[in-house]
């Protein structure tokens, strides 16, 4: 395809004819996107609508992170219905200090969305920042998981997930660690289909808490496109790779 604007409808389109009704949900690459302008823009708006049509549910990943007014206005691009994005959830990091997420997670809370907090993710060298530790003695990745149970369990109780959600990407047994701090959130939990990443390693630390997990595979089920059929038994084959190792 060329890299265009047009071009991503099409995309789009691929994918949700390809997928159906075989996944609960879409985890979008903003920037992707947003880089074409207006019209990239109106392209990932019609995307979300279509999966909406669908009865999926849309994550858009733009991993904001801003001071707390700033943050107010980030739920007025992608974040609920009435928003410009319409999206379902939104990703966050919390490098300004966990409190700036608090106006986000409000609104959140307010129009039945969620927030997924980089807790900590899967990419190299994400130990250099999320690994080091604080006057605390906790590690960052802790620090984040214990502010967001923290602020699930005074605004929403202990009894169900909240829009206080999470993003776990680290590796067994760190991983297992931070989910156990988690014990309230829904959980993205990346890495399936890397080539890196065995599907019994990724799924280890959520065999308890499946009916709060996430699961995103991305290239594991995109490199077998563009054609629907093709995408379609990517699907079918991670299902059944996923209930294989629950």
């Amino acid at each position: 395809m060329d890299d265009t604007s047009e071009s991503l409808d099409r995309y789009g389109d691929i994918i949700l004819e390809a997928a159906g009704d075989g996944v609960a949900g879409y985890k979008v690459q903003v920037p992707f996107y947003l880089r074409h302008g207006t019209a990239g823009l109106a392209a990932l708006r019609r995307f979300v609508d279509g999966a909406h049509e669908r009865d999926a549910l849309v994550l858009l990943d733009a991993k904001v992170g801003d001071a707390d007014d700033t943050m107010a206005a980030y739920a007025d691009l992608y974040l609920g219905p009435d928003s410009q994005l319409g999206g379902d959830a939104v990703t966050t990091c919390a490098f300004m200090g966990t409190a700036t997420l608090h106006p986000l997670l409000r609104i959140a809370q307010d129009s039945g969305t969620a927030v997924f907090t980089l807790v900590r993710t899967s990419n190299h060298g994400a130990g250099e920042v999320q690994g080091s530790r604080t006057a605390g003695g906790t590690s960052t990745a802790e620090a984040i998981a214990d502010a967001l149970t923290g602020w699930h369990t005074e605004h929403c109780g202990t009894d169900q997930p909240g829009p206080a959600a999470a993003v776990v990407g680290a590796r067994p047994p760190e991983s297992a660690q931070l989910v156990d701090r988690l014990p309230h959130s829904v959980l993205e939990i990346p890495g399936l289909g890397r080539a890196d990443r065995r599907t019994e390693e990724v799924l280890a630390p959520v065999r308890d808490a499946t009916d709060r997990a996430m699961l995103t595979v991305t290239t594991g089920v995109l490199r077998h496109g563009p054609a629907p059929t093709a995408l379609r038994a990517g699907i079918r084959w991670w299902h059944e790779e996923i209930a294989r190792h629950r």
